[in-house]
């Protein structure tokens, strides 16, 4: 089922780059049959695509900050597109900037809603559909 680089795995492997605790509680609650892992920064997340790719990478951009180093969102969805190309990649924009968003993440990754709630729910989807 997957497109990591083990062909053993069965388990959709999930990368999530937020800062937001209860997002990430309420991801790791909801997901069934997949392996998640949770960043806090860009060079984390980096590093663990680096080390083996995941199906599907979540960037919540509230974890996204200039004043800590981070590039942006563009720098980061040009990192996963050539360092793990068969991923998914969903962008959880900031509520009112999806316009924005869209813009700087290009076309691809799929605009997942702000909202926890239904953000939580779109991810699911997402894993659902493989």
């Amino acid at each position: 089922m997957g497109t990591t680089d083990d062909p053993v795995s069965s388990e959709l492997l999930v990368y999530c780059l937020t800062r937001d605790r209860e997002l990430a509680d309420a991801l790791d609650d909801q997901l069934e049959g997949a392996l998640a892992f949770f960043y806090n920064d860009a060079a984390r997340l980096h590093q663990a695509v680096v080390l083996r790719r995941p199906d599907l990478v979540l960037v919540d951009t509230g974890a996204i900050r200039q004043e800590f180093g981070d590039a942006g969102l563009g720098p980061v969805i040009a990192f996963l597109h050539e360092r793990a190309p068969r991923a998914r990649i969903a962008v959880r924009p900031s509520a009112g900037a999806e316009r924005l968003i869209r813009a700087e993440a290009g076309e691809g990754p799929e605009l997942v809603p702000a909202e926890r709630g239904a953000c939580v729910s779109a991810v699911v989807e997402l894993c659902a559909a493989g």
